[in-house]
């Protein structure tokens, strides 16, 4: 009798620890998971694009040469395919300047490296059809080397297409998803655009100040004026591409 207590006892504590596994396996994504995960859910959307946009000022390059080899090390600190002869340089009369593009696990890398008035700027772009747990890493590994400035950008796609009022809604519904205070609102014929501050976002984000207000968070929702469609557009500080 005195065992099949133990047993008793030992099967209710591994379904306790099972149990709390589960349940912090469940919240982790949602207390820790990226914005477009919270926003997108929020209204519907499914996720077409995560992009990363970095860029730094490094270690003066004179000629292709230094250029190439800090590719080189780019490269090799991300983890990137190289070949020389995908490398594009240009030369101008006030600066020379690299091209390369690579591209590893469906995500596609567009990096320039140019050299004017003697300062030599690093610019990276990331693309992918994917999440964003691959650019973040890319992101802190740049970081921690030439302490990049960033922004994240994240596409996504809905089966409708919401009217002005439907649209400045959803816009509140993903600023309520991130815990966001809403500063500057844009309305246009088939568009409408939010920017925001969310505390959730300033730990693991950068962000911007303009005019006095603290920016870490825009949001647009465009119709499709063809399909019976609606993209919504996430950037984190802000979105620096047309949408």
């Amino acid at each position: 009798m005195r065992k099949l207590f133990i047993y008793i006892f030992v099967f209710i504590l591994l379904c306790y620890v099972i149990e709390t596994e589960i349940k912090h396996s469940i919240a982790e994504p949602i207390d820790h998971g990226s914005p477009y995960c919270l926003s997108f859910t929020s209204i519907g959307a499914i996720l077409l694009e995560s992009r990363l946009d970095c860029w730094a000022k490094i270690k003066t390059a004179n000629h292709f040469q230094e250029l190439d080899a800090e590719l080189i090390m780019i490269l090799q600190l991300l983890d990137l395919p190289f070949q020389r002869s995908a490398i594009m340089h240009e030369q101008q009369t006030d600066y020379i300047s690299l091209f390369y593009h690579a591209t590893k696990n469906q995500t596609d890398y567009f990096i320039r490296l140019q050299t004017e008035s003697q300062n030599t700027y690093f610019l990276l772009t990331a693309i992918s059809s994917q999440d964003d747990l691959a650019l973040h890493q890319d992101e802190k590994r740049l970081k921690e080397r030439y302490q990049s400035q960033s922004y994240f950008q994240y596409k996504g796609m809905m089966n409708e297409r919401p009217d002005q009022a439907e649209r400045r809604q959803m816009l509140q519904v993903v600023c309520q998803s991130l815990q966001a205070r809403a500063i500057d609102h844009y309305s246009a014929q088939n568009m409408d655009c939010m920017a925001a501050f969310s505390p959730l976002l300033r730990e693991n984000y950068d962000q911007v100040k303009l005019a006095g207000e603290n920016y870490n968070l825009q949001a647009a929702i465009r119709n499709d004026s063809v399909l019976n469609q609606s993209y919504i557009y996430l950037g984190v500080p802000l979105l620096l591409n047309d949408y």
